[in-house]
């Protein structure tokens, strides 16, 4: 709530002093749909999702193995002495702590790597998204995941000029810049309903 204040404010204060110089022009984009709709970001969400399934068989590995260890101490908890159950019980929970600590490193793990797949792409957009700005004359572009917009007209949507050009190869660094990507879109991505 307080972002969408804020970007009030900001746009009523830069309204005022930029009228008077010229004419206000916002546009947006979806950010997440376009890292879904380019080519690089499909391959590095397949490429997480890869990293992600492994982490999670690893996981599920050790949440069995700790529950097949406690089963075994329920079916045998009458038949063992009391000191031997409570060693079993803290064995356990050591366990469970070390299970829950694998969670969290993973966790961890993968929005490290998510950060710096997508951070990349990320980067390149904002190259694309400058060009398009500055050509086409917008005061703003606004990240409609980011920036709480709840509604505008969809003729300010950039989202599909943005994955046509960085589909086509446009702000890659090296010989990709000059030419277009493989397979490039020769039209806009139709937006999804």
């Amino acid at each position: 709530m307080s972002r969408v204040f804020l970007a009030g404010v900001m746009l009523l204060g830069l309204s005022r002093t930029v009228l008077a110089a010229e004419e206000v022009k916002l546009g947006y984009v979806d950010l997440q749909r376009a890292l879904l709709e380019t080519e690089d970001g499909r391959k590095a969400k397949a490429g997480l999702k890869k990293i992600f399934d492994q982490k999670q068989k690893e996981l599920d590995e050790q949440q069995e193995d700790l529950k097949k260890k406690a089963e075994d101490l329920e079916k045998k908890r009458t038949l063992l002495p009391a000191n031997t159950v409570k060693e079993k019980e803290a064995e356990l929970q050591q366990n469970l702590q070390k299970v829950q600590q694998t969670y969290v490193r993973h966790q961890q793990d993968l929005q490290a790597k998510e950060q710096e797949v997508t951070g990349k792409i990320f980067e390149r957009m904002q190259r694309i998204i400058a060009k398009i700005a500055t050509s086409e004359n917008f005061t703003m572009v606004f990240d409609k995941n980011q920036s709480a917009v709840l509604f505008a007209r969809p003729h300010l949507d950039l989202t599909n000029e943005l994955i046509r050009r960085y589909n086509s190869g446009e702000g890659a660094d090296g010989p990709a810049a000059a030419a277009p990507a493989k397979g490039a879109a020769a039209a806009p991505a139709k937006p999804k309903k």
